[in-house]
């Protein structure tokens, strides 16, 4: 793992345009957010990517985009393609550091599960004070990662940069620990909790059917006596990622 320093739907998007930049409206800092975590998981940020991630229609993406490029958050690669610049990084890092403190404030202090907290910090985390956040990462001892694995970044806009792979990508016979969930559907992390399938799991893929078939995995469960083992579909694998350990 490494450290890298980075220095209402379609309508609302649009209306966003008038909030100053230490004002931001909340789509426009979930626009940014939004493309900052598209880049970290593909290496272009395509307009279409980008409105399937925000549940918009890409002419909405490209009229967002175009006003973010004028106020000089964004800026144009290719044809279709976009890219943060430092400032648009540096908003899309405090809003993510803000949502993902306040997620594992709601399930270390106030008891709620993982599968509960992300529409809730989603909805409330853009409107709290920074002291407030800082103050509330200090009582929770400045943890590394969220509820759902997600690197948290830094006051300073440091954020860990984690070598990992889909699960659906694990070679077989390969172990790793999983890393992070890339899923915030509750149902969805409430059936990968039933299964312990969550980060921080020590995993073993022990075999994949042919043809885009189901994947059979073996947990690690220290304590039990036997390792638990679980056939999930492959579209579900590929929301699992797993840092690989050497044998």
């Amino acid at each position: 793992m490494t450290m890298i320093n980075n220095g209402t739907r379609a309508n609302a998007v649009e209306g966003g345009e008038t909030a100053a930049i230490g004002q931001a409206s909340d789509v426009m800092l979930e626009f940014l957010t939004a493309t900052y975590l598209e880049a970290s998981e593909e290496e272009r940020v395509a307009v279409r990517a980008l409105a399937e991630r925000l549940g918009i229609t890409p002419p909405a993406v490209s009229r967002t985009a175009q006003r973010l490029v004028r106020r000089g958050l964004l800026r144009r690669e290719g044809a279709c393609g976009l890219v943060l610049t430092e400032e648009g990084r540096r908003m899309a890092l405090l809003a993510i550091r803000k949502r993902r403190v306040f997620e594992v404030f709601l399930v270390r202090m106030l008891g709620y599960t993982w599968d509960e907290v992300y529409p809730i910090a989603a909805a409330a985390s853009n409107h709290l004070d920074e002291a407030l956040v800082d103050r509330m990462d200090a009582a929770l001892g400045q943890p590394k990662r969220c509820p759902h694995g997600d690197p948290i970044p830094t006051r300073d806009g440091e954020i860990e940069r984690v070598q990992a792979v889909k699960l659906c990508e694990l070679e077989e016979n390969r172990d790793g620990v999983i890393s992070r969930v890339a899923s915030h559907d509750p149902e969805m992390l409430s059936y990968l909790g039933t299964l312990h399938l969550t980060p921080g799991q020590p995993i073993c893929l022990v075999s994949r059917a042919p043809f885009g078939g189901p994947l059979r995995v073996r947990l690690r469960r220290a304590g039990n006596g036997f390792d638990d083992e679980h056939v999930i579909g492959a579209a579900l694998a590929g929301k699992i990622w797993i840092e690989q350990v050497n044998r």
